[in-house]
């Protein structure tokens, strides 16, 4: 569950539902589909991203991670009553801004969320391919893996190699062995999940990716990777990520979760079949 963070996340005066009571939800077979998209200075490809999101997806959350530039003003200016802006004051980690859309998508009674970046690398035609596992109950939560399509030929070599390194120790630190590019941010989760794990202990900046998870696999949830191609625009820069740092950050990060699931991953399965019972 959320505990504190659900707390000071439901009080903050920032939160701009738009609400329209005549609003029917489209559902996608079955289930209704929200997009948290975080958002960091993302005047450029912001718009592009929400172009592509298709009809049926029910509502979608951007949060604007406290941009400096004009990310919020050009998605107020879309006045689509299914586009909610959450903005906030001060950059807060990407980590953080998904964990707001879970929230925001649990309070609009969503069944399954994806996650997109602001950045326009995400093909969004392929977002079945995320959702279908879940609505098949055949996985809780997934995600995107470039390595079955074509990573090696359009990734940039340092990112090529930096992810094999962590996909590597991702893999180990969460004990899931059929999952790799653990570092790509399109992913989808389950209602369940989101309303059963304990969001203070996950990540809130960069590299939350593994972090998220080592502890979702902790709790027995099913991850599963889809494949999907890559998006790089020609003269774009669509990331500032520096390899070397963002390698040496979440070493330590994939370090102590692993270490945590260890510790804790055995109770934390037998207190989720205690209340079964």
């Amino acid at each position: 569950m959320f505990r504190g963070f659900s707390k000071t996340v439901l009080s903050y005066h920032h939160y701009k539902f738009k609400k329209n009571s005549g609003m029917s939800y489209l559902v996608y077979k079955g289930k209704k589909i929200s997009i948290t998209i975080p958002a960091y200075n993302e005047e450029r490809l912001i718009i592009p991203t929400i172009m592509g999101i298709p009809d049926f997806v029910d509502k979608v959350f951007v949060i604007d991670d406290g941009s400096k530039d004009l990310t919020s003003g050009l998605v107020q200016r879309l006045d689509d009553p299914k586009i909610i802006l959450i903005k906030l004051t001060k950059n807060q980690g990407v980590g953080n801004a998904i964990k707001m859309g879970y929230i925001a998508s649990l309070q609009h009674n969503m069944d399954i969320v994806a996650v997109v970046g602001a950045d326009h690398q995400f093909d969004l035609e392929q977002l079945p391919l995320l959702l279908d596992p879940i609505v098949n109950d055949e996985a809780d939560y997934t995600k995107g893996n470039r390595f079955l399509v074509d990573a090696k030929e359009v990734m940039p070599n340092k990112r090529y190699f930096g992810n094999i390194f962590l996909s590597i120790l991702t893999r180990m630190g969460s004990g899931v062995h059929k999952i790799f590019d653990t570092q790509d941010g399109f992913t989808a989760i389950s209602r369940k999940v989101i309303e059963t794990v304990d969001w203070d202990l996950f990540w809130d900046g960069y590299g939350y990716v593994s972090d998220f998870i080592i502890r979702i696999a902790a709790y027995g949830f099913r991850i599963k990777d889809v494949p999907r191609r890559s998006i790089y625009l020609e003269g774009e820069k669509q990331s500032n990520i520096v390899i070397s740092k963002y390698i040496k950050r979440n070493l330590f990060m994939i370090l102590k979760g692993w270490l945590w699931r260890i510790i804790h991953q055995r109770k934390i399965k037998n207190n989720r079949k205690d209340k079964k019972l």
